[in-house]
């Protein structure tokens, strides 16, 4: 973990780039908790509405990222396309913060906020750059570690908005204090972010933007990303289960809520570390297999839960799991595309999509038909299928490998 730490400081460009990582994940953390309160309480959209427009943008933002990230590997200086997309965020979250009605809150958050938020895959992708002297297993470690500073900004952001608009009656302030996160990435990156050497000549053409999406859609990729997406996807699927049982079950308060994903959030980030330098000694597919076995084992403790205390006790071994579930597929995508870096990030907003769909789909199905304790079985179940899936890929392109 030191040695991680000592890697990044010895780099000032990656020390910027994690700074600037943490920005981006602080204009998420001022917004997106507090999207469907703005949308549905504080503009009166109504839930149809406001589903359809989250739909459009996780959509739009898939789109965005993953094409952008391809064209990123083609392109000499990825500073452009960030100082560009940072400024189109601004103008974005600005609009919102200043104009504050319907048409203007569906326009940015469905057309142009997707814009901005590809701008953290880039980052990530610069980074990944960074790293490319480093043994494969010492960029991996360093690459998590850095994964942590977007964790960490969803410990600070949140709660000092929380407190700083407590009063306000609105959380709009919230879209201006985003702008201003992407407007400083974008001065950042102009005056403080060098270009990287050794990157891909400028230009990939019609032929190279298919080839890349060809590879997306092969088999094998396709099968890692729905395994990687059921292996994501209890985590979210968690987070929506355990403020219903808490609540709805066991007599747990809305503040209870707060305190708990807080403090998993804190949790989180010095197993992030942790999970980094563990890299040195195992390897990336087992520490995934074995965190993924392990947040679906806490997923079935949802299940046994008799009392509010017993879902805080849980908050500590499911955050510690989810640290590398949330920190290392990053890493897994990259090192399928190592001189690609812009389309191993791509799967970033892929997997966090299907992550998404496969936990919603779960939890309507279970919630259904079993009850909230009941679903809390399938996240066992999600991780059991998730990490067959993977281990017999890898097994499967192993072999292929050996018989070449």
């Amino acid at each position: 973990m030191s040695s991680s730490l000592r890697q990044i400081a010895a780099r000032p460009q990656l020390v910027i780039l994690s700074i600037m990582i943490f920005v981006q994940g602080c204009a998420y953390g001022a917004t997106l908790p507090y999207l469907a309160v703005t949308a549905i309480g504080d503009l009166g959209m109504s839930d149809q509405a406001y589903s359809a427009l989250t739909i459009a943008a996780s959509v739009m933002t898939v789109g965005l990222s993953v094409s952008l990230g391809i064209l990123s590997d083609g392109v000499a200086d990825r500073r452009r396309m960030i100082v560009l997309l940072s400024l189109v965020g601004t103008v974005g979250y600005g609009s919102v913060f200043v104009f504050a009605n319907i048409p203007v809150f569906v326009l940015a958050t469905a057309l142009v906020i997707p814009f901005a938020q590809s701008v953290h895959s880039l980052l990530f992708a610069a980074a990944r750059v960074e790293t490319k002297a480093l043994q494969g297993r010492d960029a991996a470690a360093v690459n998590t570690v850095i994964r942590s500073f977007m964790s960490a900004s969803w410990v600070v952001m949140p709660a000092i908005l929380g407190l700083l608009l407590s009063g306000a009656g609105t959380m709009i302030g919230a879209w201006g204090a985003a702008a201003l996160c992407t407007l400083s990435i974008a001065m950042a990156t102009t005056f403080l972010l060098k270009p990287a050497t050794g990157e891909a000549p400028a230009g990939i053409g019609a032929a190279g933007f298919k080839d890349a999406l060809k590879e997306l859609g092969t088999p094998q990729m396709l099968v890692r990303m729905i395994a990687m997406a059921c292996i994501t996807g209890i985590t979210r699927l968690a987070g929506i289960i355990w403020p219903l049982i808490l609540t709805l079950e066991l007599g747990g308060s809305t503040r209870d809520v707060g305190f708990i994903a807080a403090l998993i959030a804190f949790i989180e980030i010095p197993f992030m570390l942790i999970a980094a330098s563990l890299l040195r000694r195992f390897s990336l597919l087992s520490i995934i297999v074995v965190s993924a076995i392990a947040y679906g084992a806490h997923m079935a403790g949802f299940a046994f839960a008799s009392a509010p205390w017993h879902i805080y006790a849980l908050a500590f071994p499911g955050a510690a799991a989810a640290a590398a579930l949330l920190s290392m597929p990053l890493t897994y995508f990259q090192d399928l595309f190592p001189t690609r870096p812009g389309l191993g990030t791509a799967f970033m907003p892929i997997n966090s999509f299907l992550g998404n769909a496969v936990s919603a789909l779960t939890f309507a199905m279970g919630s259904h038909l079993l009850g909230y304790s009941g679903t809390a079985w399938l996240g066992l179940v999600l991780a059991i299928s998730g990490v067959v899936a993977l281990l017999l890929v890898e097994r499967r392109v192993a072999d292929v490998g050996l018989k070449r």
